[in-house]
């Protein structure tokens, strides 16, 4: 099975910053090693809780500190950019680093109201402008602009030799379907959104054009450690941060030894009674569930997410589901 890992760079109470930004260096080279395909990174905006602001810059940081594992934009928000600063910016990681590079694009904000005006400068941008934002970037990169649109003349720099993989980011059989009429591979959010149709894929797959293999993922929540107890315990920064989304609460993370004893009743709880939402368990468990799952909603590739604050049970905790699964 092909494995990969998304990262939305939590910052954990008690913790640095830059001191979470080197342990990415150190997480991405500890699943590369362990066989992972690619790495992710998220997009966040106005709030210091999330660290991947930038994923173009972090990833063009994580290419030059591996070697074999494919670095990708989980997404890069559209809205908040140009399309040819897209197509220039992907153009320079490929020419530098080859064919290693994801551009993974999102059509959601990333981040509040007044954080999307401050990156637009204040313009309002309507969700089909999104879609011809997409369109025109990948018309830019693969050379399929119309003869009489205003930028085809644009030379899209330092090169276009070897272009990066395209995929959407979405969590609906609508998105899905954009994506196949567009020939962009697609990947589902099931880790946001908690559950995942078994027939998306195929929605997507019918949409492709005549002669293209689009590919697929999904993204799940996972917690496995030794122990299924161990595993709920870790889950339940994940726990927290989904449910105090849901009550408007600002974003924090924190250890689970570090939370009021009753609040952890309380998320202990939630777990339990949310098994979709989150893959929990001992690693023959989840390796099990992640088989599963994949079988069962017809997805190429099953991306991991996780909320661990020491990152070399991180890297254990994937490292052992990669033994189980790759």
């Amino acid at each position: 099975m092909r494995l990969s890992v998304l990262e939305q760079l939590p910052l954990f109470d008690g913790h640095t910053a830059s001191g979470t930004l080197r342990d990415a260096v150190r997480l991405v080279q500890g699943v590369e090693e362990a066989g992972y395909h690619r790495f992710w990174l998220a997009e966040h905006h106005n709030t210091d809780r999330m660290l991947s602001t930038a994923p173009d810059l972090l990833m063009t940081h994580l290419l030059g500190a591996t070697s074999t594992i494919r670095l990708g934009s989980g997404g890069v928000m559209a809205m908040h950019y140009g399309s040819l600063q897209l197509a220039e910016r992907f153009a320079t990681m490929t020419t530098l680093f080859g064919d290693r590079v994801d551009m993974g694009l999102g059509r959601a904000p990333g981040g509040d109201m007044r954080a999307s005006y401050a990156l637009n400068q204040g313009r309002v941008i309507h969700p089909d402008s999104i879609n011809e934002l997409i369109v025109e970037t990948l018309g830019l990169m693969r050379g399929e602009l119309a003869e009489d649109h205003p930028y085809r003349p644009l030379v899209v720099g330092p090169s276009l030799d070897t272009l990066p993989q395209f995929w959407l980011l979405g969590s609906s059989g609508q998105s899905a379907a954009w994506a196949g009429r567009q020939a962009m591979n697609y990947a589902y959010a099931q880790f946001f959104t908690g559950t995942q149709s078994p027939g998306v894929m195929d929605r997507y797959r019918a949409q492709l054009p005549s002669g293209v293999e689009g590919m697929t993922l999904s993204a799940l929540s996972v917690s496995a450690a030794p122990t299924r107890a161990e595993a709920i315990e870790q889950a339940l920064v994940a726990a927290d941060m989904k449910t105090g989304l849901a009550h408007g609460r600002p974003i924090r993370f924190v250890a689970p030894e570090q939370m009021d004893i009753g609040h952890r009743d309380e998320l202990r709880r939630y777990v339990e009674a949310h098994p979709d939402e989150f893959m929990v368990g001992d690693y023959d468990e989840v390796a099990e569930r992640i088989t599963t799952f994949r079988a069962g909603h017809g997805v190429d590739e099953i991306m991991l997410v996780s909320y661990i604050a020491d990152v070399d049970v991180k890297i254990e905790m994937y490292r052992q589901l990669a033994a189980r699964l790759v």
